[in-house]
């Protein structure tokens, strides 16, 4: 039979896992979003680059 204190050290673990495993999902998250987010920022600007460069003589 378990005891109350080992009881606890395992929901304490399981938490720690949740809280981890959350907290692993939301970071991945917004890196996708930034990289998404950056990614459109560099090919705007490539596009206005490339358009001056079309407008050169």
């Amino acid at each position: 039979m378990k005891t109350p204190a080992n009881r606890r050290r395992g929901q304490t673990a399981v938490e720690y896992i949740l809280v981890t495993t959350a907290l692993l999902i939301a970071f991945v998250m917004i890196y996708r979003v930034m990289q998404w987010y950056l990614t459109a920022q560099f090919r705007e600007g490539g596009t206005v680059i490339m358009r001056k460069y079309e407008a050169l003589p």
